[in-house]
Parts: structure tokens; sequence; C-alpha cells
């Protein structure tokens, strides 16, 4: 059995409303709003088009305000 990448972040997958709501969630401010608006809304753009292609959307562990690898399925996901 092929695991994919899809199901093997399921474990790391926290609650957000939404693409936005899981960026200003979980991002560290100084690496997400902290580099000023335009840089913000680029990121926001980005996860956005990879949660809409892949079905989910990641933080690694250096970006992520817990530390740890934080994964967002959608609200649905919950």
């Amino acid at each position: 059995m092929i695991i994919t990448t899809y199901e093997r972040m399921k474990k790391y997958a926290v609650p957000a409303d939404s693409v936005d709501d899981f960026l200003n969630r979980y991002y560290k401010r100084d690496r997400y709003t902290g580099r000023g608006p335009e840089y913000a809304a680029c990121l926001l753009k980005s996860y956005t088009e990879e949660f809409e292609e892949y079905g989910f959307c990641f933080i690694s562990h250096h970006d992520s305000n817990t530390g740890e690898v934080v994964a967002f399925y959608g609200k649905e996901a919950r």
C-alpha cells in the first residue's frame, strides 16, 4: 500500500476556518505579516493555491509558532 503525502500529513492537522485563518493562527508573525502586507498576500495566495490543488497545506516547524509541523485540511475535515 502506498501512503500519499496527503494521508501522511493528516496527523499534523489543526483546526482553522480557512487558509487565511490557518496562516494567522499558526504562522510565526515575524515571518508572515511581519515582512509587510505584500509578502503576507503572496504567502496567502501561494498557500491558497496549494490547498485548492492538493486538498491540504502545511507550515513547517521552522515557520510554525507551535514549533511543530501543522497542516490544514479544511473546515469540513475537523
